[in-house]
């Protein structure tokens, strides 16, 4: 896990020379790796790369970057790591190819030196780079299928700029930095920035599963998709899957996330998908440091994680540690909260505090239980998001009559009550609707109140949202799968890459910590997606089976989530329009509107207002 950034340019008479603009964007982002620094240009000054370094596997001088391979044709600046590092290294060492380091870096360039783009379905691991090949004088980003190491890219004058961070491109390189209306509705509707815009008109993410190849002289190229998601979940007919086999692929997925050359670290909740995680790590072996985050507001009840946890750490011989924070803490942190967070989201509080925890234990890598809810069905919108679907298909034109009886029920129903009740038969049309309706944080009526008319036009045009989650699981639906292998699709791409993987990255890096997940990972998905498209898909109870050692109170727990008081932390005054989290939207908007983190009150009142 690291920190990249660079620029290329088009053009061979565009020479960029803007080592200073890359040595400051290494400086920027130096929290994402503290361990070193590195800057290469090359040698007709088309390409400046920067790197800042965590180092967790070959962690000497050996494995610095930017790297070169034996040959020096190829140079690469990369974020990530590569699970199965050693058997690709030997598989192409059979075919000939030389390693002077130990590193899973050096590894990916032969992967991509020896078999292209195709190599990348290989790798298992979350990767973003820039690689450059001196001999075609082509430079090549690339980013993980399941999107969850970022990289961000800034098309500008005859010059490509790229970073893991949105917030250091716009800080630093010299791009276009005015609001994107796409990112300021889509954090409205859904609580986050959704892929592919950024929170500047200039600045975009590389989409997931994706190579873009760059070539000097020739019209910039557009990013061709290596692997797909939703079409994973058709790649196989479906089938249920076996105990046997639903075990050894999460043993296996756990024994490849716990490669490193420095311990890894594991955070433990009270809920089923981490315990899992941590009981299959000790039955592989590995020594277990489990660190778990309570709050004080939650001490003695049902969202308190700390008894379960410590109770699961004691069963499987843990070394761990439970850290307790409380409003001070939250208070006192703010402002370093506000300046990591990367672009704006309602999300990334718990992994941030989690992460500081694991940070004081020592630790720079941690397991994490994100992406079990979206395989094992773990959400309400599994239940809620068919039903909805299959509401609106029993009633003509639902779309057109919601429309009509929506403004009836709204003008008579309690403030109290959350406005999306008016809305549900208008947002049953299609599962797509009904996913958004779950998920929203405002609908696109409510905008009004919230944001200048302009805004809300070019933003909801740019978002086409409901089109855009209906074509994101076309090619699941075009194979009639199943409204649940749909609706944990639309989890997958949708709230768990656009917020929780945005959130974990740079919530983790706030700390040098790098967070692995074991549930988000192709080779389970390749495996699970024909039984998530089945009539039976595999539950938590199914999950839950895996691990021979979880406390029995685990299994009877009602699902909280792993949760913070963030809304008590915050609210000043509770009103109608404090509803759940929107209070804190108001909050996280101004400090980016102001964009300036010293100004920012560490007590923020959380009145909602028209906003521009």
């Amino acid at each position: 896990m690291c920190g990249i950034a660079g620029v290329f340019a088009l053009r061979a008479d565009l020479k960029p020379m803007h080592k200073s603009v890359v040595e400051k964007l290494n400086g920027w982002q130096q929290h994402r790796g503290p361990d070193g620094e590195g800057l290469w240009s090359s040698d007709d000054d088309a390409v400046v790369f920067g790197h800042r370094r965590l180092a967790i596997i070959d962690t000497g001088f050996s494995g610095a970057q930017p790297m070169s391979d034996v040959s020096g044709r190829w140079k690469i600046t990369y974020n990530g790591e590569i699970y199965n590092y050693r058997s690709l290294r030997a598989e192409l060492e059979r075919l000939g190819c030389r390693f002077r380091t130990n590193s899973d870096t050096e590894v990916l360039i032969a992967v991509v030196a020896q078999w292209g783009a195709d190599g990348l379905k290989r790798v298992r691991g979350m990767f973003a780079f820039a690689l450059y090949d001196a001999l075609q004088r082509e430079l090549w980003l690339a980013r993980d299928p399941n999107g969850i190491k970022p990289l961000y890219v800034s098309y500008a004058d005859g010059l490509v700029w790229f970073a893991s961070q949105a917030r250091a491109l716009a800080d630093c390189a010299p791009v276009d930095t005015r609001r994107e209306a796409a990112a300021l509705t889509g954090f409205y509707l859904w609580g986050h920035v959704p892929e592919p815009f950024s929170w500047w008109k200039d600045i975009v993410m590389l989409p997931p599963g994706s190579v873009q190849r760059i070539r000097v002289g020739r019209p910039l190229a557009a990013p061709q998709i290596f692997y797909s998601i939703p079409e994973a979940y058709v790649a196989e007919p479906p089938r249920p899957i076996v105990h046997s086999e639903l075990r050894e692929v999460m043993l296996s997925s756990v024994r490849h996330h716990l490669v490193a050359d420095i311990p890894v670290g594991i955070f433990l909740s009270a809920g089923i998908d981490s315990n899992v995680i941590a009981a299959l790590a000790a039955e592989v072996g590995a020594k277990l440091q489990t660190v778990t985050l309570a709050f004080d507001e939650y001490k003695g009840t049902p969202n308190d994680e700390a008894p379960l946890a410590e109770a699961a750490a004691k069963i499987l011989g843990s070394e761990h540690a439970t850290v307790r924070i409380g409003r001070d803490d939250f208070e006192e942190s703010l402002d370093h909260f506000l300046r990591h967070m990367d672009q704006p989201s309602l999300d990334g509080l718990n992994t941030y505090l989690v992460s500081r925890a694991a940070s004081s234990q020592g630790l720079k890598v941690a397991l994490s239980g994100l992406g079990g809810d979206e395989l094992f069905g773990g959400y309400p919108s599994f239940r809620q998001v068919p039903l909805l679907e299959i509401l609106g298909q029993t009633i003509p034109a639902p779309r057109k009559l919601g429309a009509f009886i929506r403004p009836i029920i709204h003008s008579v129903m309690p403030r109290s009550v959350s406005p999306k009740i008016s809305g549900l038969l208008q947002y049953s049309e299609s599962i797509g609707s009904a996913y958004f309706l779950r998920r929203a944080v405002y609908i696109a009526e409510e905008l009004d109140d919230l944001l200048d008319a302009s805004w809300i036009e070019e933003g909801l045009d740019k978002l086409a949202t409901v089109k855009s989650l209906m074509q994101s699981i076309e090619p699941i639906r075009k194979q009639h799968g199943s409204r649940h292998a749909q609706t944990s699709a639309l989890e997958s791409c949708w709230y768990m890459r656009n917020q929780l993987l945005h959130d974990a990255d740079w919530a983790g890096m706030a700390h040098g910590v790098e967070i692995r997940v074991p549930y988000v990972d192709t080779a389970v998905l390749d495996h699970l997606a024909p039984a998530l498209n089945s009539r039976i898909p595999p539950s938590k109870a199914d999950l839950a089976a895996c691990a021979v050692k979880l406390p029995p109170e685990m299994l009877k727990r009602r699902k909280t989530g792993f949760v913070t008081p963030v809304r008590e932390w915050t609210a000043r005054e509770s009103g109608p329009s404090d509803r759940g989290l929107r209070g804190w939207a108001d909050a996280v908007h101004r400090y980016y509107r102001t964009n300036t983190p010293s100004s920012l009150p560490l007590a923020m009142p959380l009145a909602v207002g028209a906003m521009s």
